[in-house]
């Protein structure tokens, strides 16, 4: 395989993968803010959304409505969910041979349908229609994805860039809401307040369901960071995408030998910190240990263009 095409499908799975994690994490976030009783965490909750997603915007004080248009619409704004579709588009568009048709016509269907949304609608009543919608569609382009290719250096390297991602998502998540919750403590405002966010990081990350059934209790700081970080077999985990990445690495070369140095290697050093680390190990470091996790994982992202996309 030519390292461009390999080079476009990894990042056409991460602006797809990308783009369903700030929609759904726009939307939760957003809508768990409007019935708060304080002024503050509102505005507080709308930052956080920025900071998730990357964006500086350069005025003091954004109004809500340039905050929802900077992360949703503005094709200026190259983190902005309709800039990630396009971008994913565009790279599918380079690798269009090596597609189904079902893949290409739902990817196609999904930036039409991100592109055209009006932009006025969308800041005043088009939020819950739009981030739904955006969800939905990625839903339906992975599910193709899935049923419509073979499982070749395609798929893999498709698949590679979206656990890729989706470990880093995780992370952001994580460390944005993090902020938020030290916030809450500054305030004093009570731990139901807490409480919720630890369920906010959950349904950002469809999660809530699986978190009941595997723990039965509320969650915490404790149990929350355990299930989305090291559960091996939940598919919002970092320990479970970094998974996926050393597996589509190793199937993408069965003959290759891991060995110090390698990608593989490194990939699995890293896979192996988190299946021996406990949340006990950095409890009273636990913003230093997602940052340098995070830091981790981009290396992983680096590690892998080196590999095979340098043309």
């Amino acid at each position: 395989m030519l390292s461009r095409v390999a080079d476009n499908l990894f990042w056409m799975g991460r602006y797809l993968e990308r783009s369903e994690h700030m929609a759904r994490f726009l939307n939760v976030q957003y809508f768990s803010s409007i019935d708060l009783p304080y002024p503050q965490l509102r505005e507080q909750t709308l930052l956080s959304v920025l900071d998730m997603v990357g964006i500086k915007l350069n005025m003091e004080s954004p109004k809500e409505e340039d905050i929802l248009f900077a992360v949703g619409l503005d094709s200026g704004n190259p983190v902005s969910i309709l800039s990630s579709v396009f971008n994913g588009r565009e790279n599918a568009r380079g690798v269009r041979d090596s597609l189904s048709t079902e893949v290409w016509e739902a990817y196609n269907r999904y930036y039409i349908f991100v592109s055209n949304y009006p932009a006025d609608v969308y800041k005043t009543k088009g939020l819950d229609d739009f981030t739904t919608n955006a969800i939905n569609h990625c839903a339906i382009v992975k599910g193709k994805i899935h049923q419509t290719l073979i499982r070749n250096e395609v798929f893999h390297f498709l698949q590679i860039g979206k656990h890729a991602e989706r470990a880093i998502q995780i992370m952001r998540i994580l460390i944005s809401k993090m902020k938020d919750i030290n916030e809450l403590n500054k305030w004093k405002l009570g731990s139901s307040l807490e409480l919720q966010q630890w369920n906010i990081i959950l349904d950002c990350l469809e999660a809530k369901d699986m978190f009941r059934k595997h723990y039965n209790a509320l969650p915490n700081k404790q149990n929350t960071l355990e299930f989305l970080l090291f559960t091996p077999n939940f598919p919002f985990s970092v320990t479970y995408n970094l998974n996926y990445v050393y597996k589509h690495l190793q199937l993408i070369n069965k003959m290759k030998e891991e060995k110090p140095g390698s990608l593989e290697f490194k990939v699995g050093k890293i896979m192996n910190e988190f299946r021996y680390t406990e949340v006990n190990d950095f409890m009273d470091d636990i913003d230093v240990f997602l940052q340098q996790s995070l830091d981790k994982i981009y290396l992983v992202c680096n590690e892998i263009n080196d590999e095979y996309f340098r043309h």
